[in-house]
């Protein structure tokens, strides 16, 4: 059975452990205790799945490099164009710095 197969059967039977407790347990405070602990050992089984994810090196490195990355591109770009003696407008480093901008904003802070 591979992992993924795993984690569906552990969240159907925390599911349906669930709906015995709603309908056995008759204090609420209990009820609710056991309902919160099934659903984190759903959130810690998924976060186990996912550390056993493979993935390939160097995709991952680029990945967590992407700022520097994009900063680097515009910083190359804006330095060939200087050579040229090209004079930049606010529209041209709006478009150089435009996949930056949107990586930032989609990507959120760093950490």
């Amino acid at each position: 059975m591979n992992p993924l197969q795993w984690i569906g059967n552990l969240f159907s039977l925390a599911d349906k452990v669930a709906d015995i407790a709603k309908e056995v347990v008759t204090d609420k405070d209990k009820q609710n205790e056991l309902i919160a602990h099934l659903d984190e050992m759903k959130s810690v089984t998924t976060y186990l799945a996912e550390l056993q994810t493979e993935t390939i090196p160097w995709i991952d490195g680029l990945h967590k490099m992407g700022r520097q990355i994009l900063n680097l591109c515009v910083l190359i770009v804006w330095l060939i164009g200087m050579i040229k003696g090209h004079t930049f407008t606010q529209y041209d480093l709006l478009i150089i710095g435009g996949g930056n901008v949107a990586y930032q904003l989609i990507k959120g802070g760093g950490k």
